[in-house]
């Protein structure tokens, strides 16, 4: 179910980063991808292209590629967005996503751990709020400071990507680790 919430997060000039110590993440990207709302309108409606629209420019802006995230923040209102988020982003090959999760490899200590709070489910996909939140839980695993069963190793980059209208619309954010 859909339920209420907030997120909020304090952005400054890099300049005044020093003010915060140690809270400091630094944002390498936020690129939005667009697509036709329409399934029946899509070259393909099961490919979300507006994910691949905005995580390519995301690793274009930031300078990385996927192999350089440390943590996915996915939105996962449907478990299928999951599996087509994964390979639209390039963490995997397409139709091989499920096989990855079966093999473990988007757990906390996998090589690419996914939605580490539990994901939207997990806070019961609070609509307005779910693009910041995962900015939030992201920043929480880049300062080391999520709850010790549920934090990554040494984070550097996190990516969370928030996803609209069945795929139509699609924010990806790059952030790292100041820390680091």
């Amino acid at each position: 179910p859909i339920s209420d919430g907030a997120a909020a997060v304090i952005i400054v000039p890099f300049d005044d980063i020093d003010k915060y110590a140690g809270k400091g993440i630094e944002i390498l990207a936020c690129e939005i991808g667009t697509d036709t709302v329409a399934l029946d309108n899509r070259e393909n409606p099961i490919y979300l292209k507006a994910v691949e629209r905005s995580s390519s420019k995301a690793y274009k802006t930031s300078g990385l590629s996927h192999k350089d995230i440390n943590l996915f923040e996915l939105h996962d209102a449907f478990s299928i967005i999951s599996v087509l988020s994964l390979e639209a982003s390039g963490f995997a090959e397409k139709g091989q996503a499920v096989k990855l999760a079966n093999d473990h490899y988007f757990k906390i200590n996998g090589s690419l751990p996914v939605s580490t709070f539990g994901g939207l489910k997990g806070r019961g996909h609070p609509v307005g709020a779910t693009g910041i939140y995962q900015i939030v839980e992201a920043a929480m695993q880049l300062r080391r400071e999520a709850p010790e069963q549920i934090q990554v190793d040494s984070p550097k980059y996190a990516m969370t990507q928030n996803v609209g209208g069945s795929g139509a619309s699609v924010v990806t954010t790059i952030l790292k680790a100041l820390n680091s």
